[in-house]
């Protein structure tokens, strides 16, 4: 018993001391959304807001944002067996995304991720499993979200691009 006790304890230490920190903390983004204004006031902005709250605090980012975000999912039948039954539906999440930043500029852009799954005799778990589906694929659209927000938002680039592309320079003098 007690070095189970130990083993729990030292575990809870280095657990708490690894370091560890949120791949898009507040810390890691040159922006502060200053305002979220859901269009569509369904589950899927609301849980695009709930995700996009932490941004709000950052209160020394120099770059202020207004978001405005509409969303939407659609539901249709892939594939029917003989009967005419739906076999495979696939699900697709939509989100229209329009920011102002330092009450300047513009810009708007859509996200959309899809998947599709098999349909199944029990109706209470295929709508368990569809709102699932339709978490995980907002949870991919709110990444690409803040992937897009802190390039659009920055001021210098990290790409470099080098060596020839396609381009050959002739040597000939002829």
């Amino acid at each position: 018993m007690k070095i189970r006790m130990i083993f729990i304890i030292s575990a809870l230490f280095f657990l708490t001391h690894c370091g560890y920190q949120s791949m898009y903390s507040d810390q890691n983004v040159n922006f502060r959304i200053e305002s979220i204004q859901i269009i569509n006031n369904n589950e899927i902005g609301k849980r695009i807001e709930r995700r996009l709250e932490i941004f709000q605090n950052n209160q020394n980012k120099s770059n202020v944002l207004k978001l405005e975000i509409d969303s939407s999912f659609s539901k249709n039948i892939s594939s029917k067996d003989k009967q005419g039954n739906p076999k495979t539906f696939n699900i697709n999440v939509l989100v229209y995304l329009k920011y102002i930043q330092n009450s300047d500029v513009k810009k708007e852009t859509s996200f959309s991720e899809n998947t599709t799954y098999n349909n199944q005799d029990d109706k209470f778990s295929l709508k368990n499993y569809e709102d699932s589906l339709i978490e995980n694929l907002t949870d991919k659209i709110i990444d690409n979200i803040l992937i897009y927000l802190q390039s659009s938002t920055s001021d210098t680039s990290n790409a470099k691009l080098t060596g020839s592309i396609g381009l050959i320079k002739s040597t000939n003098d002829n």
